[in-house]
């Protein structure tokens, strides 16, 4: 069994639908089509120098052997 607890609602209250405001939905649209814009616009992907390059797959390798030590970790915890 969960130790999560859930908020259950009573079965005679109605779920209220909250209402989005005008001011965000049209914030929403717009930084939607700025995304879709950018994204249609810039095609080729910005070069990245061979330092950068190196020093995030090291970043990367680093994440992914913290990430085994600690599932290890956690196996061995149970």
């Amino acid at each position: 069994m969960s130790s999560k607890t859930t908020s259950i609602r009573p079965p005679d209250t109605v779920d209220q639908q909250r209402r989005v405001s005008l001011a965000d939905r049209i914030a929403l649209r717009v930084g939607m089509s700025l995304i879709i814009w950018s994204r249609r616009t810039h095609r080729v992907r910005p070069s990245v120098d061979f330092a950068t390059r190196q020093r995030l797959e090291r970043e990367l390798r680093e994440r992914e052997v913290a990430l085994l030590v600690q599932g290890a970790a956690m196996r061995m915890w149970r």
